[in-house]
């Protein structure tokens, strides 16, 4: 437990990558877009995707938080799993606080009808339809899945190199060429859009649990045979 926590200790003291940047890019985005609706008024509604930048963010953090201290951990004597439960412990905490973050503002933002020019930053009416609860269960799924995605993608680097990310990336675009064309030759786009828009954003999000799960399993996996 003791080296758990001197893993945590080792990535809260990098606030800059686990406070402050996310936060400038967050609300600096917002203040541009909150201004833009005072000065350019509309009679509709404003709707922004600037709010998708944290996603992003949490992404990339969980690309380069391998980089950053996996070495420096390893060359401490700290352990694969410890460093990989630390890692993971660290990932949710901040999928739950940008959650918890980005469900406030969307509720306050409803409450004051778009902060009072109709601009849609955080509440958006097909991501926020359901229950509180399912809500906020949709955001912290797709951080979840954003950041251990990143993880994931951080790790198979760490482990089979440069070469190893190239031979991957030809491998998965021409494994995803293959599958378009197929769906493209049995006729299969209406059916998988139709799928799509029968479901709520909230049961779209419960199907990706399953890959946050394998996303945690291989990096696990890959974290134990690197070699520093």
């Amino acid at each position: 437990m003791n080296r758990i926590s001197g893993v945590l200790t080792l990535h809260y003291r990098d606030k800059w990558s686990w406070v402050y940047i996310p936060a400038i890019i967050l609300f600096s985005s917002f203040a541009v877009n909150l201004l833009v609706g005072f000065l350019v008024p509309s009679p509709e509604a404003i709707y922004t995707g600037g709010v998708s930048s944290i996603f992003i963010y949490l992404f990339v953090a969980g690309i380069i938080v391998v980089a950053k201290t996996f070495p420096f951990a390893v060359g401490m004597s700290i352990r694969r799993v410890d460093y990989f439960i630390g890692t993971v412990a660290i990932g949710t905490i901040s999928s739950f606080v940008f959650t918890l973050l980005i469900f406030s503002m969307g509720q306050l933002e409803n409450q004051l009808n778009g902060w009072g020019n109709r601009l849609h930053f955080f509440y958006f009416p097909y991501l926020n339809d359901g229950t509180l609860v399912e809500q906020f269960g949709m955001y912290m799924i797709l951080f979840l899945h954003l950041f251990f995605l990143g993880f994931l993608i951080a790790s198979f680097a760490k482990r089979f190199g440069r070469k190893g990310m190239f031979i991957s990336l030809m491998a998965f675009l021409l494994i995803g060429s293959i599958v378009v064309y197929l769906i493209h030759f049995f006729e299969l786009w209406s059916n998988i859009f139709s799928w799509f828009v029968d479901k709520t954003a909230v049961q779209i999000s419960f199907w990706l649990l399953p890959f946050v799960l394998f996303y945690l399993l291989a990096s696990f996996l890959l974290l134990r045979r690197v070699s520093v």
